[in-house]
Parts: C-alpha cells; structure tokens; sequence
C-alpha cells in the first residue's frame, strides 16, 4: 500500500510564553492573556479564553513549560471552567498534546509545547514564529506540496510519501514479524559509564571510568544530521525467516545483508571497552543494557551493522535465526536499462532534508538564534518520522470532574490529580490510514545503524572515528550519536585542524569543550549534562591551541 499524501488546512495559531501569557499571533499581532482575580499571572483557563477571542485554533506556548517530573502534577490536568478537556496525549513533555472545546460554542483549540520542533532552544514566541514559518518555506523549496502538519511525525510522513519513488511499493513485513521487530528492537545507545550511582545495575556491565576528584578536560561530540546520514538503500518488505543454517550462510556470505539476527554472543576475553550489542533488561519491556564484562554470554537482536562491528572486534556470534528483508526492486538502471535495482524507500526523503538543512545553515540573513530553531525542527521531522514507523498510535488522556465519568472499561487507569481525575485510552488499532506509514523494518534498519556508527564510523582525512577508536578509560558515557569523554577526540575536530570532520552529515564532530581546567568529576548524569552544557556554550573557541 503505497502512502498518500494529503493537504492540511492551515492552523491558525496563537505563540504565546507560558508563564507571563504574552503572545503574538500568526499575523504578528501582540496580545496578551489577562490574569483572572488574585493571580498574578494567567492560567489555561484564561489562555484559552484568549485564543477563543483572537479566533485560532492552535496555542503553541514558549518559555518555561513544566516538564512534569517527580510525580508533579501534569499541567494539562487542571480545571478549566467553560472548556472541556478532550483526548490529551500526554508522555514526553515536549509533544504534549492538550484538546479543549468550549462548552457554549464549541470552538476546539489544541495545546502544544513549540520545544516539540525547536528542542530546548529559549525562544521568545515570536522567534517561534518566525523560525516556524522559515522552516515551512524551507521545505517548500524541497517539495512545493511540502506543509507544516500538527507535529513533527505527521509532517516528516507526509513529506515520505511526496519522496517515494514511482518503482518502490513499500510493501509491509508481515504481521508477525513486524510485532517481533517492535518487542525486539531499541532505539539509543544510552550509558553512563562512570562507577557510581548511574551506572547500570547489572553484573555483565562494568564501569569505563573510575572517579577521581576532578578532571582536567570535557569533550561533546555528536553526529551531524545522524539519521537522515544513515537512509540510504533500507530493505523493505515482504521479509523472510531464516533459520540456523539460513541465518549463519547468509552472515558468512552476505555480511551487508539487509537483515536482522538473533544470535548468541559472548564478550571476548580481555575486553575492556563499551558494549557492542543491546539486550533487554530483566523484567523490562523498553530498557537497554550493552554488556561489557569479558566472558558474558547473553541472547539478543541486532542489525547486521552491528553484528559485523562485534564480529570485526574479535566478538563469538552465534547465529540462532534471522528476518532478511528485500533489498532489490525493477528499475531504471545507471545506462538506462530496466532491471534489479536497490530498494531505496528513504532516500529521497533523506537528501530533501539534508539539502533543506543545508540551505537553511548557510542562509546569511537568517538570525542566529533563529536559525537554530529551524535546524531544530528539520532535525525533528527526521527524528520523530523514524519513530512514527515503528509506532501503530499513542494512547490518550482523558480529563474529568468526577470519578463518576470514567467509563467501565477504563476504571483501572483512573487517576485522580488535585481536583480532577484522569483515565487512559490506549492506543487504537492500526487502520488503512496508520498502516501506510507503519513500516517497523525501517525504525529497526536506522537505530541499528546509527548504533553502529556511534561505535565506529567513517570520517575525512584518513581518520577512523567513533567510541572504539577511543581510550576506554576516558569514555564517560553515551547518549543515542552523542560522546561524552575526557580527552579531545582528533578525528572530531574540523578537517581545518587536521581532524576528520569535513561538514558532511552524519560526521561524529566536536560540539563543545572544556579544557585545562579543574572540573568536578561527573559521577552522575545530572552532573555530566551539566558539563555539557557548559562545553557546548563554550564551543571551540579555546580548542586550537591545545592539540
């Protein structure tokens, strides 16, 4: 089933800073929610009034949103007088999604957090806006029926099925094997690698790192654009199973295959380095762990990219089975012929995007901070479609005055948060509209690589980077294609300075770093955030002159 492509109607939409309640609308119109009685500052309440006056259907708040962590109540969950809370879909507090309709009019407005395209950025609304509507002509340079839909994923969808080639047909794996690419496959490689508190609580994972009082040097690398780098060629469907015979020819003969193994793995001895492959963690069904300790033996999936870089570093694989997918399709050959050609679902996608970033990142007159924002949200389009192929839905949240509200069936999920309750429905069905672009073989194909390539990956200058080329004992931890170390990794540096990035995409490049100082050992996550952070305002401005 090939998606369809679709034409929103524009959203009129209010961006407006959450606590202070100043705002300016699509036209550049400045407004301003007025506080109710006693308060200093407005609540939902009267920002939805606002927003029903000015006629938008859209408030995208700014500024300090509450995260809702440590059993906080969620911000969503409060009364509303005169407005009718709907299906929120609550999770990450970046794509929150609040749905309110007004009880005499029914006019609807939906609540969104702009840090679900622009990240963490501290943008006033009217940066927001304008980084909004730059990033919408951006894409209309890609694909002139290019739009801006309700979030990230929609628009990252929408955008695929413009870029799908004439001869690809996305053919869906089959049922079951889709299920077990979902209950198998991860996302981001994420440890801390300092003995302490943060480190995994598992006997097969040993500390990279022991603690001393200070350290001397912080580096932040991550990848450049890391998804979209990592697209080409993917296998699609219809899968086959292999079983063990299958499964070990096909390692042996095809060690690029588009496939995926089960397989039995053992640490070599003497390793003293990052894990290689993910297992799931006892008794969790979404947490992760890499077993490093020498000797550990342990069962898991992973994608041929990462099966070959355990293999290269000395790792025992054995194969137990394997989900080979179709990586062939008819088309118009290089001299014109028609014949076999590689599958390439993604790859127009791909390169609109790394263009449109491009365009965007050397665009002159576009402010800084600005600018920022729109690579942002190109980067969350790219980030969130990926995942959206790997997700059938989400469930939903559903507010109400009275416990009395809750229908029978979701009893079980009630909640109740001050002076409202709260239930959970969860998520529907795939249907013919969810099931176009519900493609697990893709998410699974990206993660591994992108893996992969945190582990060991190309760069320019005759350089080999990534976390294996390193010195174990200066890896302080790994978050998804970001490096955190104790020394300066050379291959990160600008090919100016001899190192191996040369602006590319999916280049592992320096971010910022701290150096020759006295900084307090990053025992903790928290801890080493907070030196990133710092690295990354510092920038490279004091890297030269310490290589």
């Amino acid at each position: 089933m090939r998606p369809q492509p679709w034409s929103p109607k524009p959203v009129p939409t209010l961006w407006m800073d959450y606590v202070t309640g100043h705002g300016v609308t699509d036209t550049g119109n400045r407004v301003k929610a007025t506080p109710g009685d006693r308060r200093q500052n407005p609540n939902l309440a009267d920002k939805l009034n606002l927003a029903a006056t000015l006629g938008v259907s859209r408030i995208m708040f700014t500024g300090d949103v509450p995260k809702s962590e440590g059993g906080k109540r969620h911000w969503l969950l409060v009364k509303t007088p005169m407005w009718i809370p709907g299906k929120h879909w609550l999770g990450a507090w970046q794509s929150v999604t609040g749905r309110f309709e007004h009880a005499q009019t029914q006019q609807k407005i939906d609540v969104k957090i702009a840090a679900e395209w622009f990240g963490d950025l501290d943008l006033t609304p009217d940066e927001a806006r304008q980084a909004w509507a730059i990033t919408a002509q951006a894409l209309q340079r890609a694909d002139e029926k290019a739009t801006m839909f309700l979030s990230p994923t929609a628009t990252g969808a929408n955008l695929w099925a413009l870029s799908l080639p004439r001869n690809v047909d996305p053919i869906h794996v089959e049922e079951d094997i889709a299920a077990e690419l979902r209950s198998t496959s991860g996302q981001h490689h994420v440890e801390h690698l300092v003995a302490g508190p943060d480190l995994i609580d598992h006997d097969d994972v040993l500390p990279l790192v022991q603690p001393t009082q200070y350290l001397n040097n912080f580096a932040y690398v991550d990848g450049r654009f890391m998804y979209a780098a990592v697209c080409n060629e993917l296998g699609i469907g219809p899968a086959r199973r292999l079983n063990r015979a299958g499964a070990f020819e096909l390692l042996e003969t095809q060690p690029y295959a588009r496939a995926r193994y089960h397989v039995r793995f053992t640490v070599p001895q003497g390793w003293n380095h990052i894990g290689i492959l993910p297992v799931k963690a006892p008794s969790s069904t979404s947490r992760w762990i890499y077993p490093n300790r020498p000797g550990a033996m342990h069962e898991t999936w992973a994608d041929s990219a990462e099966i070959f870089i355990a293999m290269k570093h000395g790792w025992l694989i054995e194969p137990i089975e394997a989900i080979q997918f179709t990586n062939v399709t008819l088309g118009k050959k290089a001299n014109g012929d028609i014949g076999e050609v590689k599958t390439r679902p993604l790859d127009t996608f791909a390169e609109r995007m790394i263009r449109t970033r491009e365009l965007v990142m050397n665009h002159p007159e576009i402010p800084d901070t600005v600018r920022g924002a729109v690579a942002s949200a190109l980067r969350a389009i790219v980030l969130q479609t990926i995942g959206g192929f790997h997700s059938p839905g989400r469930a939903s949240t559903v507010v109400v005055e009275s416990a009395l509200d809750v229908p029978p069936q979701y009893q079980d999920t009630l909640q109740q948060h001050g002076d409202v309750f709260s239930y959970k429905i969860p998520t529907p069905s795939i249907n013919d509209r969810t099931r176009q672009f519900y493609h697990p073989e893709f998410s699974t194909q990206i993660w591994g690589r992108a893996r992969a390539r945190l582990l060991s990956a190309p760069a320019a200058n005759k350089h080999k980077a990534g976390v294996l080329t390193l010195d174990p004992s200066t890896v302080l931890g790994v978050f998804g294609d970001a490096v955190y170390t104790t020394e300066i990794p050379a291959w990160s540096l600008p090919t100016e300075q001899g190192g191996g990035d040369d602006g590319k995409v999916g280049r592992l490049r320096l971010q910022g770093a701290l150096v020759d100082g006295n900084y307090k050992f990053p025992v903790t996550i928290d801890q080493r955030d907070r030196l990133r952070a710092r690295a990354e305002k510092a920038g490279l401005s004091k890297v030269g002159g310490t290589l």
